[in-house]
């Protein structure tokens, strides 16, 4: 276990880098877990958004849940239909073609309020389609959007909105995918379906004179599914039955001992009904009725009491014989308390945060619903490049362990189908081969297929669907080399180089490939990558892939009079327009890309931290291993070491590759290296070096029950 005030140099210094200093920030970066996932009652508007869903599925309102053609926009269309046809039959779910597009389109609209769809919830779309969500209310159909995309000028006029980007809107992330941002929603819809939904939460703590019968000190705080109330009750004795309050903003009149009781009973039974929280439980809760009982002042009935000690030692497994004070208790529960040392009632933050975690962990049907539901955030999330940092990192660690279950029928099927069962999956993984088959079938116009897959509930029919998607996949990748091929070609031949961006406009690019194909594009040649597929209609449809501080969000808005449809976020976004207004559009762009100075060069010697042998060593080798899951916004890290010796080489033949396995030295420390498919001609350069400079990632080398610390080269130079 790593302890925070103890972490290795280059530990810290690398989480400085990544911008975590604080210990807040480095306790939620190594030790959050499902249970620590921000409350989602937070958010503004979700009580609006869970008590419109409910009035539909009381009312039997057919529901549409109209999500995008990527793996993002199908895995949040799946988590929220998925949940909604638990409780009712009236729910469809609609995913674009080429056809149709991205976003809303008033056509699909219509054909479903034909149909009788009265409620519409939009996953990773929607945002700036303002028209068409004007054009929803006038067949009186109420729209939800919920959306992760950069926030256009003029926003949608819709029944309730929900985007983590748009400012104070209680989402703790601004980076959030569209599936993580439907997660979030169904977090609170399931939770409503719990009972203590509504419910007034009291966490009291008091202090009785044993001698006198009389109060000393009293406190409670009240929360609302786990949010607390601004008005925090404390009161303590400041004379002869004479009390003061504690928080200056709840009472400035000093009182009496009945009177406090009075007020506290006010202010703990407002609501339909009250559920109280304290250390000792029942059997310390007597001795405060006796207190109302003396005074013969009424006291309403309550519907629980909870002993927060008991959920501890059952729920958390501590031990609570030998924890000591409160902050040992909650560190021991995993809960954070470094978020809360500004406040003046630290100690009931804490107390409501540690219920909030032994009641969903307490709630089965709950805690299943997050962890199944975590492995499509975790799909949609590294699919859609967001950064793995906040909240993101909480599903992706959690999502990968749960995808090792062989309870997951769906998954399975896709694990199988690509040659991935009983295979330990990771990001990577994920990025390279789950993520392009599950957005395959958006590429090739049939993203209902994708949907089918991941929504299906008997394993024949995921087999068939799989099949499906594996052979829409496997001509995916065919076209994506063709494609790219042409591409290629076209950029050498016609000086798209010189040029601050790459610009590539075509009627032999597949449609559903511009994405991919810029992608490629921008890692051959490190540049911002324009490609468009070109119909014979003349409309152009594009993508965009953004290298580093290039904003291709922004690249669009500086050209948006000549665009009929964009959108996106900063490092990828698509747009579509006519090509009478290409020729407008492209010089618009690229004097844009001028301006801002888009980056043009690549950098291949990019590490994080420079290191000295001396310090690398098996122990530093496992806790890097902690900032594990890898992705955008925390990658691996990667070091420089200079001045290296090469003592030895040994050569690995494998599948007609070559591979080196190199012993090197510096100040007197002998390391074992690794460089992937090389050649004789390496092997001679590296033999006859003075010495070598190298950039590399270290690994924990496991292999027949032994251990140590292997360093794997990514490039190097020779002196």
């Amino acid at each position: 276990m790593i302890e925070i005030d103890n972490l290795h140099p280059i530990m810290k210094e690398l989480l400085n880098l990544r911008g975590i200093t604080s210990k807040e920030d480095i306790f939620d970066f190594f030790f959050q877990d499902i249970y620590s996932l921000s409350n989602p009652f937070n958010i503004r508007d979700v009580n609006v958004f869970v008590a419109r869903l409910k009035e539909a599925i009381e009312s039997n309102e057919k529901i549409l849940v109209y999500g995008d053609k990527d793996a993002d926009g199908v895995t949040a269309a799946s988590i929220i239909y998925n949940t909604l046809k638990m409780v009712t039959k009236n729910v469809e779910a609609f995913v674009p073609n080429h056809e149709t597009g991205y976003g809303l389109s008033k056509a699909v609209i219509e054909e479903y309020a034909n149909s009788g769809v009265s409620l519409i919830i939009t996953v990773d779309c929607g945002i700036s389609n303002v028209e068409e969500v004007e054009f929803a209310r006038d067949l009186s159909i109420d729209i939800i959007v919920t959306d992760h995309h950069d926030i256009p000028e003029i926003m949608p006029n819709a029944y309730a909105l929900f985007n983590p980007k748009i400012s104070n809107t209680g989402f703790v992330s601004k980076n959030f995918s569209g599936c993580a941002v439907a997660f979030k929603l169904m977090q609170a819809f399931v939770f409503s379906y719990t009972k203590l939904y509504n419910k007034d939460i009291i966490v009291l703590d008091y202090e009785i004179n044993k001698q006198s019968n009389t109060l000393k000190r009293i406190r409670a705080l009240k929360s609302v599914n786990f949010v607390p109330s601004d008005e925090v009750f404390g009161f303590e004795l400041a004379g002869e039955n004479s009390y003061k309050s504690m928080y200056i903003d709840y009472y400035d009149e000093l009182i009496t001992e009945d009177e406090v009781l009075e007020e506290l009973a006010s202010y703990m039974f407002e609501g339909d009904g009250t559920v109280l929280v304290l250390t000792g439980g029942e059997d310390r809760l007597k001795r405060l009725i006796a207190l109302y009982e003396k005074y013969e002042i009424y006291l309403p009935e309550y519907d629980s009491v909870y002993d927060l000690l008991q959920l501890g030692a059952k729920y958390g497994n501590v031990n609570i014989k030998t924890t000591k004070t409160l902050d040992d208790f909650a560190l021991a529960l995993n809960i954070n308390i470094y978020r809360y040392d500004k406040i003046e009632y630290k100690d009931l933050i804490i107390k409501t945060e540690i219920f909030r975690r032994m009641f969903y962990i307490s709630q089965k049907n709950l805690q299943n619903y997050i962890r199944k539901k975590s492995i499509l955030v975790l799909f949609g999330t590294v699919a859609d490049v967001v950064p793995l940092i906040e909240e993101n990192r909480v599903y992706v660690k959690c999502a990968l362990k749960e995808l090792e279950k062989p309870s997951h029928v769906r998954y399975n099927v896709i694990l199988e189908k690509i040659n991935l069962l009983n295979t330990k999956v990771d990001t990577q993984i994920i990025s390279w081969r789950i993520a392009p088959f599950i957005n395959a079938a958006g590429r090739m116009g049939s993203a209902e297929t994708a949907l089918k897959l991941l929504t299906s509930e008997l394993k024949e029919e995921a087999v068939s669907l799989a099949e499906t998607v594996y052979s829409m996949n496997e001509t995916r990748k065919s076209l994506t080399e063709s494609n790219f091929n042409i591409v290629n070609e076209y950029i050498k031949n016609n000086s798209c180089l010189k040029l601050p961006i790459i610009i590539v406009r075509s009627k032999k690019i597949e449609q559903g490939l511009t994405g991919l194909i810029a992608g490629k594009v921008l890692s051959e040649y490190g540049k911002t990558a324009v490609i468009i597929h070109e119909s014979e209609d003349g409309i152009c449809v594009g993508s965009i892939r953004s290298r580093g501080d290039d904003n291709a969000r922004d690249l669009l808005e500086e050209a948006s009079v000549y665009l009929t449809k964009f959108g996106g976020h900063k490092n990828a976004a698509g747009f579509t327009l006519s090509s009478d207004n290409f020729d407008k559009f492209q010089s618009k762009i690229i004097k844009y890309a001028a301006n801002q100075n888009f980056n043009t060069e690549k950098d291949n010697d990019v590490f994080d931290l420079e290191l000295n042998f001396k310090s690398v060593d098996l122990k530093l080798a496992k806790d890097l291993e902690l900032f594990e899951p890898y992705g955008a916004g925390n990658e691996e890290p990667v070091f420089i070491s200079k001045n290296v010796k090469v003592n030895d080489i040994k050569k690995i033949q494998k599948n007609n590759k070559l591979h080196l396995r190199l012993e090197l030295l510096q100040s007197d420390k002998k390391i074992n290296a690794i460089i992937w498919n090389s050649s004789e001609e390496e092997v001679s350069k590296l033999l006859n070096s003075n010495y070598i400079d190298i950039i590399y990632k270290l690994k924990v080398n496991r292999y027949a029950n032994s251990e140590d610390a292997r360093i794997y080269i990514e490039s190097y130079k020779v002196f």
